[in-house]
């Protein structure tokens, strides 16, 4: 009987010792990314809303600025129409006059009065150009601060809440930037032309720099916010899932709103 029962606990401590070992091994061992599909099915989905969100948005910072200055404007699905309702019709039927003369500085009747509102809505056109990329990029950066504020709730996760996945959607607001350049190189590379329709082209350009400067820099810096998501507060578990989802529901979305969808809905 004492010999049963000394087996019996000899292999229940073997058992116990097994056991500790497996946990300390796991313990120490790398967690592994994984593709989760029901996860990249929602998180495509959040990436699809989340560009257009954040193309009405960065009109919205636009718009609040031509309408600060008195402005009427409108929200397209990509862009923000705007006018100067007191000078318009003097401003219109001056050029379709004078045409001539004004495109080769000529003189003609009313031209310091002509001149005087197109400096002012030239001084006013890059405030509201600079309005919408600081719209961007100011929402995303105060999602990066809400990230690192609560960081701690980011440490040893292995599947993030709803909260936080919400505050790292709204940090990535920065990707918008680093969008537009790599669109811009892509766009050179296939027709060799540089595209000028674009906020930080004209910002550049009013400051006197080489277009590709603010591009490159806001860029630089959404690689910069990207990396530090990706790296920092999404668990390894989920970062396959998540960049595959990024790209896709970026890219659809893209297509849905300003291929297909935008142009209907906000023309």
């Amino acid at each position: 009987m004492n010999m049963k029962l000394n087996n019996l606990v000899f292999s229940l401590r073997k058992i116990k010792v097994k056991l500790n070992c497996k946990s300390q091994r796991n313990l120490y061992e790398p967690t592994r990314m994984n593709f989760n599909k029901r996860l990249f099915l929602w998180l495509s989905l959040a990436f699809v809303f989340a560009t257009v969100i954040g193309t009405l948005t960065h009109e919205c910072g636009h718009y609040v600025v031509a309408k600060s200055f008195g402005y009427h404007a409108r929200i397209n699905y990509a862009f923000t129409l705007w006018y100067d309702p007191n000078n318009i019709e003097f401003t219109n039927s001056t050029y379709s006059k004078y045409q001539k003369e004004i495109e080769t500085d000529r003189d003609f009747p009313e031209k310091e009065k002509y001149m005087k509102i197109i400096e002012m809505h030239n001084r006013n056109g890059f405030w509201i150009g600079l309005g919408g990329p600081l719209e961007t990029m100011l929402t995303g950066t105060i999602g990066l601060i809400f990230l690192f504020l609560f960081r701690k709730s980011f440490e040893n996760q292995t599947k993030l809440t709803l909260k936080q996945w919400l505050l790292i959607f709204i940090s990535l607001f920065w990707l918008r930037q680093l969008a537009n350049f790599v669109g811009w190189v892509g766009y050179y590379m296939v027709t060799g032309e540089l595209r000028e329709r674009m906020d930080e082209i004209h910002i550049s350009t009013h400051f006197n720099l080489p277009q590709f400067t603010i591009p490159a820099l806001t860029g630089l810096i959404g690689v910069i916010v990207l990396l530090t998501v990706i790296f920092k507060f999404v668990p390894t578990k989920q970062r396959l899932t998540f960049i595959a989802s990024g790209l896709v529901g970026g890219i659809i979305g893209a297509i849905l709103w300003l291929g297909l969808l935008g142009k209907v809905i906000m023309p």
